[in-house]
Parts: C-alpha cells; sequence; structure tokens
C-alpha cells in the first residue's frame, strides 16, 4: 500500500470526491464506489473487488477495521488516507461504519456470464423500488444458497449504500445481472427454467404446494402494484404466502425469505 497520506480539510477535492459517490448519478459516471465498514470492505475485497483509495479514521477505527488495515499494509498499490473524525463524518453515509471507508472499482455482468449448476435455483425481482428491500433480498438469497440474481425492467444501482448495508456486503459476493423480462423469458425458454411468480391472484397456489426441485426461478414484483401482466399470462405458475391477518401480503423482502428457505427445505438442505 502507498504511503498514508493526511486529509484535514473539508474542502479537499478528495472529500468531495468519495461524498459524490453517494450519488447513483455519479457512480454511473465514475464506475465507481465507495463502501463503509471493516464488514462490507472485507466481503468487496474478498470477492475480488479492485480497492482503488482507503481513508480511515484513528479516533473511530474498530478492531477489525484496524486488523482489516493491517493485512492490507502489504497486500495493495491502493492509496491510503487519514482523515480527521470530521472530515470523516462527511464522507459517510451511515453510522458505524468502524472508522473505514473504501473506493473500489465497479463490476457488471450479464445473463451469458452466469455459470450455473445443474439444477439451479435463481431469484428474479421486478420494478423493484427501494434499494433497502433488494439488499434484504440478496441477504436471503446468499444465505439460501440462491446461484445468482436477476433484477428486471429498472436501472441497477447495485452499489447504492442501503443495498450494500442491508444485504451485510453479500452484494459483492452474489452475482447479479440485470435484464429485461424479454432476455429473461428468452434465457428460462432455452435452459427449461420453470418459473414461479409470487402473485395475489385467485389461481395462486400456496407457496408449499409445488416442486422447487427442479431448475427454478422464484420471481417477485415491487410492492405497490406487483408483477406486470406479461409475467402472469402463463409463463408462469403463481404462488402467494397465505395471510391469516388483516394485511394482504408481507413486505417483499419478507416474502422472498420464505420462498427461498422453502425451496431450500425440498432440496433437502439443511
Amino acid at each position: 500500500m502507498r504511503p498514508e497520506l493526511q486529509i484535514s480539510s473539508l474542502k479537499n477535492p478528495r472529500v468531495r470526491a468519495v461524498t459524490q459517490l453517494a450519488q447513483a448519478k455519479e457512480r454511473r459516471r465514475s464506475g465507481l464506489f465507495a463502501s463503509e465498514g471493516a464488514r462490507e470492505i472485507a466481503r468487496a475485497l474478498a470477492a475480488g473487488y479492485h480497492l482503488v483509495e482507503i481513508y480511515s479514521c484513528a479516533e473511530a477505527l474498530s478492531v477489525n477495521a484496524q486488523m482489516l488495515l493491517d493485512n492490507l499494509s502489504n497486500q495493495t498499490s491502493a492509496c491510503r488516507y487519514h482523515v480527521t473524525p470530521a472530515v470523516f463524518a462527511k464522507m459517510v453515509v451511515r453510522e458505524g461504519s468502524d472508522g473505514l471507508v473504501a473506493v473500489c472499482t465497479q463490476r457488471s455482468l450479464h445473463l451469458s456470464d452466469l455459470v450455473l449448476p445443474a439444477v439451479p435455483l435463481l431469484l428474479a425481482v421486478q420494478n423493484l423500488e427501494k434499494p433497502g428491500n433488494f439488499g434484504a433480498l440478496l441477504r436471503s438469497a446468499d444465505g439460501a444458497g440462491v446461484d445468482a440474481v436477476i433484477y428486471l425492467d429498472r436501472p441497477l444501482d447495485l452499489y447504492h449504500p442501503q443495498v450494500q448495508r442491508n444485504s451485510l456486503g453479500t452484494v459483492f459476493s452474489m452475482p447479479v445481472v440485470a435484464a429485461t423480462s424479454t432476455q429473461m423469458r428468452a434465457y428460462c425458454q432455452a435452459r427449461q427454467l420453470q418459473i414461479f411468480a409470487a402473485a395475489l391472484t385467485d389461481s395462486a397456489l400456496s407457496y408449499t404446494a409445488v416442486d422447487y426441485t427442479q431448475p427454478s426461478v422464484l420471481l417477485l414484483g415491487e410492492e405497490a402494484h406487483g408483477l406486470s401482466a406479461d409475467w402472469l399470462s402463463g409463463a408462469a405458475t403463481c404462488i402467494k404466502v397465505p395471510m391469516l391477518g388483516s394485511a394482504d401480503s408481507l413486505n417483499v423482502a419478507a416474502a422472498g425469505a420464505v420462498l427461498l428457505y422453502e425451496a431450500r427445505r425440498q432440496r433437502g438442505q439443511p
């Protein structure tokens, strides 16, 4: 790692550059993203992301953050900066960031890049609006052993701070692909993937009444309007989680967790 440089001024151009990465348009323009906290940064680096810069605040460093810095000292050519508490507070989006902020290079995957096992389990989400929900779904997908996540029909902002935080950094290790619904249907047809669409329709089956042991895709829509009509017109088997109270549906992240772990259970996985 290069020698550490000091930053104490809030007007330093490096401070502005990092804070701008909280905005989606700057992430798109630069091809970079900022990550906060020892856990998230460590998971990004373990997944092979290229570290460009790392900023540390000695007064805020946790034990895990100090260990990560020590491990990086002879392993990377990234620029290292020490910043004051005031500068660090300006740079971070959330509390509990362990005194560390890293800037890394983004990566992108396409459907054709996915390398799947013989009996894959995929999660697809359409028009999901809240990055926090997407992050929570990634965390569940990681826990349930999902092979890839497909983000349909909206611009994918994979490195949004809430996606990183709510996924506990699993966003970096989970293969995530952006595609259109048309591309996804063709992909499923070519690979004989059965599609199970979560939908509150009269014909929807209970989520426990279908067979997930074959190559499968679990498909979720955004909470306000659900999936688009073309997914519900015969391209998929509709399933639902029975609701016994006054609410008619679960939060999309909670519903996704229920479905994914039922699929895991059926596949005989502990």
